[in-house]
């Protein structure tokens, strides 16, 4: 039952910001009364929707649900009100919720209540679901994917800047729609000047989803289709220096423009970058690039997650741009260990998911 609650909750993953997707299931015995799924940031919670499915088959039935009930009164009611009113006899919760309005709240409400109340069932796998609103809660800052588009060898575009295409069209597809998952993506100005992208997820939206360019310099061109389209699908840019005019002409287009402090390179505290994310509330940066942009984050350790599309190609060092070609590294015993946790087939490329292990 908790397997097809956390099944339900994906249906809300990537359309529930700021709140994280969930899953709720109400059965039985082993029959299914009703389910629900968190929809959107305002809409019925999971609980309150598998709720109104069942009706009066909830009285004396078990709940099992993704995450913590909440207890407090935000866009909706409380959920433990209405769990309570339902006459529900059980409660099965995969984890708490780490949010300081909720976190333990619910449970202790529910018990009070005279409910049966159980935690901890497929905790691992509800966490999984839902990595960014927990490291955003338990860490003040944004949960950071690096994605990387390469081939075999580790190449993602040629000496000359040319990347169309490394991996195939289903392999982008699903790589834009990773997009759609974040409340932010970030790229290097190299990769706008060469590729002149719309950097938008897929599907598209307009709120909750902020474009950032790393450009120290402030090169991006007003004319670039960022720029072009920064009032309807917000854009930040993050510089050291730039004229003052330059600045002018992009805040005009309706681009942002942040000065940040430079870091010792002389280029963009990417650390600065993460806490001015996290102060306005993104919980998920998706960073796409391109190599110096993809080094300093793993070079600084800001990253929770590595996805990588892999191509069956090889293009060879000579022609080739590595995927990581400025990390500073001298030998094997300074490389930057990693874990495998998810391998799958993307139409004819691999998909390859790591996080961070011992270095």
């Amino acid at each position: 039952m908790m397997k097809a609650a956390i099944e339900v909750a994906t249906l809300g993953k990537g359309k529930t910001y700021p709140n994280p997707a969930v899953g709720a299931i109400i059965a039985r015995g082993s029959r299914i009364v009703g389910k629900g799924y968190h929809r959107r940031a305002g809409l019925p919670h999971a609980e309150v929707e598998a709720l109104g499915e069942a009706g009066s088959q909830a009285r004396g039935a078990d709940l099992y649900v993704t995450l913590e009930p909440c207890d407090h009164h935000g866009r909706t009611p409380p959920c433990t009100e209405a769990i309570i009113r339902s006459g529900i006899r059980r409660v099965f919760v995969a984890t708490l919720d780490p949010n300081p309005l909720v976190n333990g709240r619910g449970i202790r409400r529910l018990r009070r209540a005279g409910l049966e109340v159980h935690v901890g069932l497929l905790a691992d796998e509800a966490r999984s679901l839902n990595q960014a609103y927990f490291t955003f809660m338990r860490q003040g800052r944004p949960f950071i994917s690096l994605k990387v588009a390469q081939t075999i060898d580790g190449m993602i575009a040629t000496r000359s800047g040319e990347s169309k295409w490394v991996t195939s069209r289903i392999a982008r597809a699903a790589a834009r729609h990773l997009r759609y998952e974040a409340q932010a993506l970030l790229v290097g100005i190299n990769t706008v000047i060469k590729d002149d992208p719309l950097l938008l997820p897929v599907p598209r939206r307009k709120t909750g989803y902020l474009r950032c360019i790393l450009d120290s310099h402030l090169k991006l061109p007003v004319a670039s289709r960022i720029a072009t389209t920064s009032n309807s699908y917000p854009a930040v840019v993050y510089c050291v220096d730039g004229s003052r005019r330059k600045r002018h002409e992009l805040q005009r287009a309706g681009v942002e423009v942040k000065v940040v402090s430079p870091w010792k390179d002389g280029r963009v505290d990417i650390h600065k970058v993460v806490e001015d994310l996290a102060s306005r509330q993104i919980m998920h940066l998706l960073v796409e690039g391109g190599a110096s942009t993809l080094s300093s984050f793993l070079r600084e350790g800001l990253f929770d997650r590595l996805l990588i599309f892999l191509a069956p190609k090889i293009m060879g060092g000579r022609l080739g741009l590595p995927s990581f070609a400025e990390l500073p590294l001298k030998d094997f015993a300074e490389c930057y260990q990693l874990r495998f946790t998810r391998v799958e087939m993307v139409g004819t490329d691999m998909m390859v998911e790591l996080v961070r292990g011992a270095r």
